[in-house]
């Protein structure tokens, strides 16, 4: 597996980059937003609530833009709004999420006795906010000549079964997204990077009293600010592009490359094209 250390000489290269971040007023948002703040980087972030006060200091490299991601008007003012205020975007960083909602085995009546339908939100914000995040900043990058990088927050619950299926399910619609989405982009010939992070636990606003919850099952949450370290890096190293990075206890490892596509590939057979291949195929015949 390829396991890498991220030491911060990789990150030099965020000065002066200017970075969309969702969901940056706290937790993995807010320590990714502090990094790169400290290394010379502008950032425009999008959340419901400003940070608390004290949390940034306001300064002309930062630009706090109110924004609810589930709303499609919200995010192209977060875009709009980043753009007019520092005339370009580099990266983008699909961060805002909120925790397991849907009860599965609730079962609950409405006032008929009918069953009622499932909480879907966790859908709306981990999966589709992310897609249009994603969506609104390769249009935003497309045009630069050296273009720009996605950074899409997908969960280490995308290659794990986890009981917790909304949440599951929505960060395994991350993962496959930007899979899907790296080729894409790469077939278009544009010049975006593409890659995912999909850490395991993490001590984040997104569950009240994490530490002290995982305390009573001897678990340690990794801090926030190791996943903000692998965001930063997905940013600036050009050399990363279709890659899925999992973040765990401080220590960074390749699984797309290095995992599951060579186990893909055995399943596969060498005496077949993969299903993508035939798309590709197909397409230079159109």
């Amino acid at each position: 597996m390829a396991e890498f250390v991220i030491k911060d000489e990789d990150l030099s290269n965020l000065k002066d980059k200017v970075v969309v971040i969702t969901g940056g007023s706290a937790g993995i948002g807010l320590a990714t937003t502090k990094l790169l703040l400290s290394m010379g980087a502008s950032v425009v972030y999008g959340d419901i609530q400003p940070p608390a006060t004290g949390e940034l200091d306001k300064k002309s490299s930062t630009l706090f833009v109110q924004t609810n991601v589930v709303n499609w008007t919200d995010l192209v003012a977060l875009f709009k709004k980043g753009k007019q205020h520092f005339g370009r975007i580099d990266s983008v960083f699909t961060n805002a999420g909120v925790r397991p909602r849907a009860r599965y085995l609730a079962f609950e009546e409405d006032e008929n006795g009918d069953l009622k339908e499932p909480n879907h939100e966790v859908f709306d914000i981990n999966l589709r906010s992310v897609i249009n995040t994603a969506y609104l900043g390769v249009h935003y990058m497309k045009e630069q000549p050296e273009g720009g990088s996605i950074v899409l927050m997908a969960s280490s619950s995308a290659i794990q079964p986890f009981r917790r299926p909304d949440y599951s399910s929505a960060k395994h619609g991350v993962f496959g997204f930007g899979r899907g989405y790296a080729r894409l982009v790469e077939s278009a010939g544009l010049p975006i990077r593409v890659n995912v992070m999909m850490p395991s636990m993490t001590t984040t606003g997104i569950m009240q009293n994490m530490d002290a919850m995982m305390s009573q099952v001897s678990y340690q949450a990794q801090t926030d600010s190791s996943v903000a370290r692998c965001a930063a890096l997905l940013m600036v190293d050009t050399s990363r592009h279709g890659e899925a990075i999992f973040v765990s206890e401080g220590k960074y490892k390749e699984v797309e490359k290095a995992v599951l596509l060579p186990a893909y590939e055995s399943i596969k057979g060498e005496e077949r094209i993969s299903d993508d291949d035939v798309i590709r195929l197909l397409s230079a015949k159109s």
